[in-house]
C-alpha cells in the first residue's frame, strides 16, 4: 500500500503556485509511517463525481490520525491508495469539479479548529493526485477578527468557509462570517465575496 505521509503541512502552506503531480514514484521516497491498526476505523465514506468515486476511511482517535484514500473511475481503481496523516477527527468529506477542468477533486474535512486547520484537499487526475494549496488566513476585511474554527462546505462550483469571528475593538460585533473561495485553472483557492451574519 502506497504510504503518503508528512506531506500535507507543506502541500496546504498558502501561495504555493507550482503544484506536483504525486504518484507511487514520487511518494515512494517518503518514510512509511508507524503501524495502525487497520480494524480500528473511525471514519469510513464514500463520495462520487462524475464517473470517479472515492472511498475515505480513519484510522485511531491519537494524534496524528491516518486517512486511507481509494480513487476509482467507473469500476477500476486509477492509482495505488492513498494513506494521508491529518489532524483532529475526520467529520465529513466531498467531492467536486470547481474549475471544471474534468478532473475531481476529493475534500476532507476535520474538527481541527486551530487556524487554518482543518481542511485537506486534493485534484485526481489519470496520473495520480496534486493537493490543493490552503488560502490561508482571509485577507482584507474579511480577515478581521479571525481566530480559526473554521467549517467548510461545497456549494456549487465554490469552497465555502464559515467561521466566528472575534471583535477586535467596540467597532465590531461577534457574530459569524463566510467567505467563498473559486479553485483556479492552476490549483489554487482563490477567496471571492464575504458576508457576516449576527
Amino acid at each position: 500500500m502506497l504510504l503518503v505521509t508528512g506531506v500535507i503541512a507543506a502541500s496546504l502552506s498558502a501561495c504555493d503556485s507550482t503544484r506536483q503531480v504525486a504518484s507511487e514514484s514520487s511518494a515512494s521516497s517518503v518514510p512509511a509511517g508507524p503501524t495502525i491498526d487497520e480494524s480500528d476505523v473511525t471514519f469510513n465514506r464514500e463520495v462520487t463525481q462524475g464517473d470517479y468515486r472515492f472511498a475515505v476511511k480513519t484510522f485511531g482517535t491519537q494524534e496524528p490520525r491516518f486517512v486511507s484514500i481509494r480513487s476509482y473511475r467507473g469500476s477500476s481503481q486509477i492509482m495505488d491508495p492513498m494513506r494521508v496523516e491529518v489532524t483532529g477527527a475526520v467529520t465529513n468529506i466531498a467531492s467536486g469539479d470547481l474549475n471544471g477542468n474534468g478532473k475531481p477533486e476529493l475534500f476532507i474535512m476535520t474538527d481541527n479548529k486551530k487556524a487554518n486547520g482543518g481542511l485537506y484537499a486534493y485534484e485526481f487526475g489519470e496520473r495520480g493526485y496534486t493537493p490543493i494549496s490552503f488560502p490561508g488566513t482571509p485577507g482584507g476585511q474579511a480577515g478581521m477578527g479571525y481566530t480559526g474554527q473554521d467549517m467548510y462546505t461545497i456549494s456549487g462550483n465554490k469552497l465555502v468557509r464559515t467561521f466566528p469571528v472575534t471583535p477586535i475593538d467596540s467597532t465590531m460585533r461577534a457574530g459569524n462570517r463566510t467567505v467563498e473561495y473559486t479553485l483556479d485553472a492552476t490549483g489554487r483557492l482563490m477567496m471571492g465575496q464575504s458576508m457576516d451574519a449576527r
